[in-house]
Protein backbone atom coordinates (compact mmCIF):
# COMPACT_ATOMS: atom_id res chain seq x y z
CA UNK A 1 0.00 0.00 0.00
CA UNK A 2 2.90 2.34 0.82
CA UNK A 3 4.47 1.70 -2.60
CA UNK A 4 1.15 2.43 -4.29
CA UNK A 5 0.84 5.78 -2.53
CA UNK A 6 4.41 6.62 -3.39
CA UNK A 7 4.27 5.86 -7.11
CA UNK A 8 0.61 6.69 -7.86
CA UNK A 9 1.29 10.42 -8.57
CA UNK A 10 4.09 9.54 -10.98
CA UNK A 11 1.95 6.98 -12.78
CA UNK A 12 -0.87 9.53 -13.12
CA UNK A 13 1.60 12.09 -14.46
CA UNK A 14 2.87 9.61 -17.03
CA UNK A 15 -0.67 8.81 -18.17
CA UNK A 16 -1.47 12.51 -18.57
CA UNK A 17 1.73 13.00 -20.58
CA UNK A 18 0.88 10.09 -22.90
CA UNK A 19 -2.67 11.36 -23.46
CA UNK A 20 -1.42 14.89 -24.16
CA UNK A 21 1.17 13.57 -26.62
CA UNK A 22 -1.51 11.54 -28.41
CA UNK A 23 -3.78 14.56 -28.69
CA UNK A 24 -0.98 16.78 -29.94
CA UNK A 25 0.18 14.23 -32.50
CA UNK A 26 -3.32 13.86 -33.96
CA UNK A 27 -3.48 15.82 -37.22
CA UNK A 28 -5.49 18.96 -36.67
CA UNK A 29 -5.59 22.18 -38.61
CA UNK A 30 -7.36 25.46 -38.20
CA UNK A 31 -6.88 26.36 -41.87
CA UNK A 32 -9.93 27.26 -43.87
CA UNK A 33 -11.19 24.40 -46.11
CA UNK A 34 -8.57 22.04 -44.72
CA UNK A 35 -9.61 18.36 -44.95
CA UNK A 36 -8.39 17.76 -41.38
CA UNK A 37 -10.09 20.81 -39.85
CA UNK A 38 -13.23 19.73 -37.92
CA UNK A 39 -14.21 23.33 -37.16
CA UNK A 40 -16.97 25.30 -38.87
CA UNK A 41 -14.55 26.72 -41.47
CA UNK A 42 -12.90 23.39 -42.20
CA UNK A 43 -13.83 20.79 -44.80
CA UNK A 44 -13.40 17.55 -42.89
CA UNK A 45 -17.01 16.55 -43.56
CA UNK A 46 -16.54 16.75 -47.34
CA UNK A 47 -13.24 14.89 -47.06
CA UNK A 48 -14.80 12.01 -45.14
CA UNK A 49 -17.74 11.72 -47.56
CA UNK A 50 -15.38 11.57 -50.55
CA UNK A 51 -13.37 8.81 -48.88
CA UNK A 52 -16.56 6.88 -48.11
CA UNK A 53 -17.45 7.13 -51.83
CA UNK A 54 -14.21 5.36 -52.74
CA UNK A 55 -12.16 8.42 -53.74
CA UNK A 56 -8.48 8.22 -52.77
CA UNK A 57 -7.91 11.65 -51.22
CA UNK A 58 -4.28 12.72 -50.90
CA UNK A 59 -3.42 15.92 -49.02
CA UNK A 60 -0.53 17.86 -50.60
CA UNK A 61 1.10 20.69 -48.57
CA UNK A 62 1.51 23.26 -51.34
CA UNK A 63 1.71 23.28 -55.12
CA UNK A 64 5.49 23.12 -54.93
CA UNK A 65 5.18 19.63 -53.38
CA UNK A 66 3.17 18.19 -56.24
CA UNK A 67 4.78 15.02 -57.58
CA UNK A 68 4.46 14.70 -61.38
CA UNK A 69 4.14 10.94 -60.93
CA UNK A 70 0.91 11.46 -58.96
CA UNK A 71 -0.61 13.89 -61.47
CA UNK A 72 -2.07 12.12 -64.46
CA UNK A 73 -5.18 10.52 -65.91
CA UNK A 74 -7.68 9.41 -63.30
CA UNK A 75 -6.73 12.27 -60.99
CA UNK A 76 -8.44 15.52 -60.05
CA UNK A 77 -6.91 18.39 -58.12
CA UNK A 78 -8.55 20.80 -55.66
CA UNK A 79 -7.02 24.21 -54.98
CA UNK A 80 -8.96 25.87 -52.09
CA UNK A 81 -7.54 29.33 -52.86
CA UNK A 82 -4.91 31.13 -54.93
CA UNK A 83 -3.47 33.41 -52.24
CA UNK A 84 0.10 32.12 -52.73
CA UNK A 85 0.09 31.94 -56.53
CA UNK A 86 1.54 34.67 -58.71
CA UNK A 87 0.72 35.72 -62.30
CA UNK A 88 3.84 33.87 -63.43
CA UNK A 89 3.46 30.67 -61.41
CA UNK A 90 -0.30 30.25 -61.94
CA UNK A 91 -0.28 29.78 -65.75
CA UNK A 92 2.78 27.57 -65.46
CA UNK A 93 0.95 25.37 -62.95
CA UNK A 94 -1.97 24.94 -65.35
CA UNK A 95 0.38 24.10 -68.22
CA UNK A 96 2.21 21.49 -66.12
CA UNK A 97 -1.07 19.89 -65.07
CA UNK A 98 -2.26 19.77 -68.68
CA UNK A 99 0.97 18.11 -69.79
CA UNK A 100 0.58 15.51 -67.04
CA UNK A 101 -2.94 14.65 -68.24
CA UNK A 102 -4.89 15.79 -65.17
CA UNK A 103 -8.61 15.09 -65.45
CA UNK A 104 -9.91 18.21 -63.76
CA UNK A 105 -8.68 21.21 -61.80
CA UNK A 106 -11.12 22.71 -59.29
CA UNK A 107 -10.27 26.17 -57.96
CA UNK A 108 -12.30 27.73 -55.15
CA UNK A 109 -12.50 31.40 -54.30
CA UNK A 110 -14.49 33.30 -51.70
CA UNK A 111 -12.89 36.72 -52.04
CA UNK A 112 -13.20 38.83 -55.19
CA UNK A 113 -9.99 40.66 -54.25
CA UNK A 114 -7.92 37.54 -54.96
CA UNK A 115 -8.26 38.13 -58.75
CA UNK A 116 -8.30 34.44 -59.51
CA UNK A 117 -8.45 35.08 -63.29
CA UNK A 118 -5.17 37.00 -63.72
CA UNK A 119 -3.40 34.68 -61.27
CA UNK A 120 -4.32 31.62 -63.37
CA UNK A 121 -3.81 33.39 -66.69
CA UNK A 122 -7.52 33.26 -67.53
CA UNK A 123 -9.73 36.02 -68.92
CA UNK A 124 -11.92 35.95 -65.85
CA UNK A 125 -13.27 38.86 -63.83
CA UNK A 126 -14.44 38.66 -60.21
CA UNK A 127 -17.04 40.71 -58.37
CA UNK A 128 -18.80 40.48 -55.04
CA UNK A 129 -21.40 37.79 -54.47
CA UNK A 130 -24.80 37.87 -52.84
CA UNK A 131 -27.00 35.92 -50.48
CA UNK A 132 -29.81 35.68 -53.04
CA UNK A 133 -30.72 32.03 -53.82
CA UNK A 134 -29.81 30.97 -57.38
CA UNK A 135 -30.46 27.88 -59.50
CA UNK A 136 -28.16 26.07 -61.91
CA UNK A 137 -29.63 27.39 -65.21
CA UNK A 138 -26.93 25.76 -67.35
CA UNK A 139 -26.31 22.63 -69.39
CA UNK A 140 -23.37 20.84 -67.78
CA UNK A 141 -23.00 17.51 -65.96
CA UNK A 142 -21.76 19.26 -62.81
CA UNK A 143 -25.02 21.16 -62.31
CA UNK A 144 -28.34 19.42 -62.66
CA UNK A 145 -31.77 20.86 -63.08
CA UNK A 146 -33.23 21.75 -59.71
CA UNK A 147 -29.86 22.36 -58.04
CA UNK A 148 -30.08 25.44 -55.86
CA UNK A 149 -27.56 27.50 -53.91
CA UNK A 150 -28.51 29.72 -50.98
CA UNK A 151 -25.94 32.29 -52.07
CA UNK A 152 -22.47 32.76 -53.51
CA UNK A 153 -19.25 34.52 -52.55
CA UNK A 154 -17.90 35.67 -55.90
CA UNK A 155 -19.62 36.30 -59.24
CA UNK A 156 -17.35 35.14 -62.10
CA UNK A 157 -17.51 36.63 -65.59
CA UNK A 158 -15.68 35.06 -68.55
CA UNK A 159 -14.54 37.29 -71.37
CA UNK A 160 -12.28 37.32 -74.42
CA UNK A 161 -11.35 34.13 -76.20
CA UNK A 162 -12.24 31.98 -73.19
CA UNK A 163 -15.91 32.86 -73.44
CA UNK A 164 -16.54 30.44 -76.31
CA UNK A 165 -15.11 27.52 -74.32
CA UNK A 166 -16.82 28.37 -71.02
CA UNK A 167 -20.02 27.30 -69.37
CA UNK A 168 -21.37 29.51 -66.58
CA UNK A 169 -23.71 28.00 -63.98
CA UNK A 170 -25.70 29.57 -61.16
CA UNK A 171 -26.05 33.04 -62.73
CA UNK A 172 -27.61 35.93 -60.78
CA UNK A 173 -30.99 35.28 -62.40
CA UNK A 174 -32.80 32.93 -64.75
CA UNK A 175 -31.93 33.60 -68.40
CA UNK A 176 -29.06 35.90 -67.44
CA UNK A 177 -26.71 34.27 -69.97
CA UNK A 178 -29.23 33.98 -72.79
CA UNK A 179 -27.67 36.92 -74.63
CA UNK A 180 -24.19 35.37 -74.75
CA UNK A 181 -22.85 36.41 -71.38
CA UNK A 182 -20.90 33.92 -69.33
CA UNK A 183 -21.48 34.93 -65.72
CA UNK A 184 -22.21 32.78 -62.70
CA UNK A 185 -21.02 31.48 -59.36
CA UNK A 186 -19.42 28.49 -61.11
CA UNK A 187 -17.56 28.54 -64.42
CA UNK A 188 -16.31 25.49 -66.32
CA UNK A 189 -13.54 25.97 -68.90
CA UNK A 190 -12.88 23.12 -71.32
CA UNK A 191 -9.43 21.57 -71.57
CA UNK A 192 -6.88 23.22 -73.86
CA UNK A 193 -3.22 22.63 -74.62
CA UNK A 194 -2.18 24.98 -71.83
CA UNK A 195 -4.70 23.90 -69.22
CA UNK A 196 -6.78 20.90 -68.08
CA UNK A 197 -10.51 21.12 -67.64
CA UNK A 198 -10.76 23.93 -65.11
CA UNK A 199 -13.66 24.58 -62.77
CA UNK A 200 -13.56 27.94 -60.99
CA UNK A 201 -16.20 28.21 -58.25
CA UNK A 202 -16.92 31.36 -56.28
CA UNK A 203 -18.68 29.34 -53.60
CA UNK A 204 -15.79 28.44 -51.30
CA UNK A 205 -17.73 29.08 -48.11
CA UNK A 206 -20.52 26.67 -49.14
CA UNK A 207 -18.17 23.68 -48.95
CA UNK A 208 -17.21 24.26 -45.33
CA UNK A 209 -18.42 22.04 -42.49
CA UNK A 210 -20.87 24.75 -41.43
CA UNK A 211 -22.67 24.95 -44.80
CA UNK A 212 -21.98 21.76 -46.75
CA UNK A 213 -25.40 20.33 -45.86
CA UNK A 214 -27.33 23.36 -47.15
CA UNK A 215 -29.28 23.14 -50.42
CA UNK A 216 -27.26 21.43 -53.20
CA UNK A 217 -23.82 22.26 -51.77
CA UNK A 218 -22.85 18.67 -51.02
CA UNK A 219 -24.14 17.30 -54.34
CA UNK A 220 -22.26 19.91 -56.34
CA UNK A 221 -19.03 19.29 -54.38
CA UNK A 222 -19.23 15.51 -54.84
CA UNK A 223 -19.79 15.84 -58.59
CA UNK A 224 -16.91 18.28 -58.98
CA UNK A 225 -14.40 16.35 -56.86
CA UNK A 226 -15.56 12.74 -57.11
CA UNK A 227 -15.29 12.23 -60.87
CA UNK A 228 -11.81 10.65 -60.66
CA UNK A 229 -10.42 7.77 -58.68
CA UNK A 230 -7.86 10.01 -56.97
CA UNK A 231 -8.15 13.55 -55.64
CA UNK A 232 -5.14 15.68 -54.78
CA UNK A 233 -6.27 18.16 -52.10
CA UNK A 234 -3.65 20.91 -52.22
CA UNK A 235 -3.21 23.20 -49.22
CA UNK A 236 -1.33 26.26 -50.59
CA UNK A 237 1.73 27.30 -48.59
CA UNK A 238 3.83 30.50 -48.47
CA UNK A 239 6.60 28.58 -50.23
CA UNK A 240 4.43 28.43 -53.36
CA UNK A 241 5.00 32.17 -53.76
CA UNK A 242 8.72 31.95 -53.07
CA UNK A 243 8.33 32.92 -49.41
CA UNK A 244 10.27 31.14 -46.70
CA UNK A 245 7.81 28.99 -44.82
CA UNK A 246 8.43 27.95 -41.24
CA UNK A 247 9.53 24.34 -41.07
CA UNK A 248 8.58 23.91 -37.42
CA UNK A 249 7.39 25.77 -34.36
CA UNK A 250 10.95 26.58 -33.32
CA UNK A 251 11.46 28.55 -36.52
CA UNK A 252 8.95 31.19 -35.47
CA UNK A 253 10.01 31.45 -31.83
CA UNK A 254 12.71 33.82 -30.55
CA UNK A 255 16.17 32.30 -30.52
CA UNK A 256 16.76 33.01 -26.83
CA UNK A 257 13.55 31.22 -25.90
CA UNK A 258 15.19 27.81 -26.18
CA UNK A 259 17.52 28.45 -23.25
CA UNK A 260 14.70 29.88 -21.17
CA UNK A 261 12.48 26.86 -21.84
CA UNK A 262 15.34 24.51 -20.91
CA UNK A 263 15.94 26.35 -17.63
CA UNK A 264 12.24 26.35 -16.77
CA UNK A 265 11.93 22.63 -17.57
CA UNK A 266 14.91 21.89 -15.33
CA UNK A 267 13.42 23.98 -12.52
CA UNK A 268 10.09 22.17 -12.79
CA UNK A 269 11.82 18.78 -12.73
CA UNK A 270 13.97 19.75 -9.75
CA UNK A 271 10.91 21.02 -7.86
CA UNK A 272 9.03 17.81 -8.59
CA UNK A 273 11.91 15.67 -7.32
CA UNK A 274 12.38 17.88 -4.25
CA UNK A 275 8.74 17.84 -3.29
CA UNK A 276 8.41 14.17 -4.18
CA UNK A 277 11.11 13.20 -1.67
CA UNK A 278 9.21 15.01 1.07
CA UNK A 279 6.16 12.85 0.62
CA UNK A 280 6.02 10.01 3.09
CA UNK A 281 3.58 7.78 4.91
CA UNK A 282 0.71 9.39 6.78
CA UNK A 283 1.67 9.92 10.44
CA UNK A 284 -1.01 9.37 13.07
CA UNK A 285 -0.93 12.12 15.70
CA UNK A 286 -2.79 12.22 19.03
CA UNK A 287 -5.81 14.47 19.25
CA UNK A 288 -5.37 17.85 20.97
CA UNK A 289 -5.82 17.89 24.73
CA UNK A 290 -9.33 18.58 25.98
CA UNK A 291 -9.60 21.92 27.81
CA UNK A 292 -12.73 22.81 29.78
CA UNK A 293 -14.65 25.88 28.68
CA UNK A 294 -14.43 27.42 32.14
CA UNK A 295 -10.65 27.19 32.04
CA UNK A 296 -10.44 28.97 28.70
CA UNK A 297 -12.88 31.66 29.94
CA UNK A 298 -10.84 32.31 33.08
CA UNK A 299 -7.60 32.35 31.12
CA UNK A 300 -8.95 34.86 28.66
CA UNK A 301 -10.23 37.00 31.52
CA UNK A 302 -6.77 37.03 33.12
CA UNK A 303 -5.30 38.17 29.80
CA UNK A 304 -7.80 41.04 29.61
CA UNK A 305 -7.01 41.94 33.22
CA UNK A 306 -3.26 41.97 32.63
CA UNK A 307 -3.72 44.15 29.55
CA UNK A 308 -6.23 46.44 31.38
CA UNK A 309 -8.48 45.99 28.31
CA UNK A 310 -11.82 46.59 30.02
CA UNK A 311 -13.45 47.83 26.80
CA UNK A 312 -12.64 44.54 24.99
CA UNK A 313 -13.97 42.50 27.90
CA UNK A 314 -17.16 44.58 27.97
CA UNK A 315 -17.72 44.05 24.23
CA UNK A 316 -17.28 40.29 24.69
CA UNK A 317 -19.88 40.26 27.49
CA UNK A 318 -22.33 42.33 25.43
CA UNK A 319 -21.85 40.18 22.31
CA UNK A 320 -22.58 37.02 24.29
CA UNK A 321 -25.68 38.57 25.81
CA UNK A 322 -26.99 39.69 22.41
CA UNK A 323 -26.37 36.25 20.99
CA UNK A 324 -28.37 34.60 23.80
CA UNK A 325 -31.21 37.12 23.97
CA UNK A 326 -32.07 37.23 20.27
CA UNK A 327 -33.55 33.68 20.04
CA UNK A 328 -35.53 34.27 23.25
CA UNK A 329 -37.31 37.21 21.60
CA UNK A 330 -37.88 35.50 18.25
CA UNK A 331 -35.09 37.34 16.45
CA UNK A 332 -32.26 35.87 14.40
CA UNK A 333 -28.89 35.58 16.07
CA UNK A 334 -27.47 38.17 13.68
CA UNK A 335 -30.22 40.73 14.28
CA UNK A 336 -29.31 44.41 14.20
CA UNK A 337 -28.40 45.80 17.66
CA UNK A 338 -31.06 48.54 17.46
CA UNK A 339 -33.74 45.97 16.65
CA UNK A 340 -32.65 43.83 19.59
CA UNK A 341 -32.59 46.85 21.93
CA UNK A 342 -36.19 47.72 21.02
CA UNK A 343 -37.30 44.12 21.57
CA UNK A 344 -35.58 43.83 24.97
CA UNK A 345 -36.94 47.20 26.12
CA UNK A 346 -40.43 46.15 25.14
CA UNK A 347 -40.10 42.84 26.95
CA UNK A 348 -38.65 44.22 30.17
CA UNK A 349 -40.19 47.68 30.28
CA UNK A 350 -36.79 49.31 30.71
CA UNK A 351 -35.70 52.52 29.09
CA UNK A 352 -34.24 51.98 25.60
CA UNK A 353 -31.23 54.15 26.35
CA UNK A 354 -30.37 52.13 29.45
CA UNK A 355 -30.85 48.87 27.55
CA UNK A 356 -28.62 50.12 24.74
CA UNK A 357 -25.89 50.99 27.25
CA UNK A 358 -26.01 47.45 28.60
CA UNK A 359 -26.10 45.61 25.27
CA UNK A 360 -24.33 47.85 22.77
CA UNK A 361 -22.42 50.85 24.03
CA UNK A 362 -21.18 50.69 27.61
CA UNK A 363 -19.33 53.99 27.36
CA UNK A 364 -16.13 54.69 29.21
CA UNK A 365 -15.29 52.17 31.94
CA UNK A 366 -12.98 53.91 34.38
CA UNK A 367 -12.01 50.93 36.52
CA UNK A 368 -12.62 47.26 37.13
CA UNK A 369 -15.52 48.02 39.46
CA UNK A 370 -17.38 49.68 36.57
CA UNK A 371 -16.87 46.60 34.47
CA UNK A 372 -18.18 44.37 37.29
CA UNK A 373 -21.30 46.53 37.62
CA UNK A 374 -21.87 46.30 33.85
CA UNK A 375 -21.58 42.53 33.93
CA UNK A 376 -24.07 42.31 36.81
CA UNK A 377 -26.52 44.60 35.07
CA UNK A 378 -26.29 42.59 31.84
CA UNK A 379 -26.81 39.36 33.76
CA UNK A 380 -29.82 40.84 35.53
CA UNK A 381 -31.24 41.99 32.19
CA UNK A 382 -30.94 38.49 30.79
CA UNK A 383 -32.66 37.07 33.86
CA UNK A 384 -35.59 39.48 33.48
CA UNK A 385 -36.04 38.50 29.83
CA UNK A 386 -35.99 34.82 30.71
CA UNK A 387 -38.63 35.19 33.46
CA UNK A 388 -42.32 34.87 32.54
CA UNK A 389 -44.05 38.10 31.59
CA UNK A 390 -46.04 38.25 34.88
CA UNK A 391 -42.89 37.91 37.02
CA UNK A 392 -40.85 40.74 35.39
CA UNK A 393 -41.26 43.09 38.31
CA UNK A 394 -38.58 44.61 40.42
CA UNK A 395 -37.59 41.32 42.04
CA UNK A 396 -33.85 41.01 42.27
CA UNK A 397 -32.00 38.54 40.12
CA UNK A 398 -31.53 35.18 41.88
CA UNK A 399 -28.02 35.08 40.52
CA UNK A 400 -26.93 37.59 43.18
CA UNK A 401 -27.73 36.42 46.76
CA UNK A 402 -27.18 39.89 48.19
CA UNK A 403 -30.22 41.11 46.26
CA UNK A 404 -28.39 43.92 44.54
CA UNK A 405 -28.94 43.82 40.79
CA UNK A 406 -28.70 46.55 38.26
CA UNK A 407 -31.27 48.68 40.15
CA UNK A 408 -29.83 48.10 43.60
CA UNK A 409 -27.93 50.65 45.64
CA UNK A 410 -24.29 51.31 45.13
CA UNK A 411 -22.18 48.54 46.55
CA UNK A 412 -18.73 48.41 47.86
CA UNK A 413 -15.98 47.65 45.33
CA UNK A 414 -15.29 44.00 44.80
CA UNK A 415 -11.93 42.49 44.15
CA UNK A 416 -13.28 39.53 42.22
CA UNK A 417 -11.73 39.24 38.77
CA UNK A 418 -14.16 40.96 36.39
CA UNK A 419 -14.32 38.34 33.70
CA UNK A 420 -14.80 35.39 36.01
CA UNK A 421 -18.55 36.10 35.88
CA UNK A 422 -18.56 36.31 32.09
CA UNK A 423 -20.95 33.71 30.66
Amino acid sequence: MTALRRFAPWVALAVVAVVAAALLSTPRSGERLSPVNPGPQGAQALHEVLRSQGVDVQVVPGTSRLDPADVGPGTSLLLPHTAYLEPESGPQLLADLADAGLDRLVVLTDDPRQDVGPVLGLDLDSSGGSGIPVVADCAHPLAREGDRLAGWDVLLSVGGDDRADATACFPPGAGHNAGGAREGALVVLTAQEDRPETVVAGIGSTWTNARITEEANAALALRALGGSDQLLWVLPQPGDAGLDAAASLWDVLPRNLTAAVAVMAGAVLATALWRGRRLGAVVAEPLPAVVRATETTLSRGRLYHQAHDRAHAARAVQAGARRRLAPLLGLPVGAEPDQLVRAVSGATGQDAGHTRRLLVDAGQLGDDDALVRLVRDVHDLEARVRRPAGDRGGAPSPAYPDGRGAAGPAHEPTRTHPTERTP
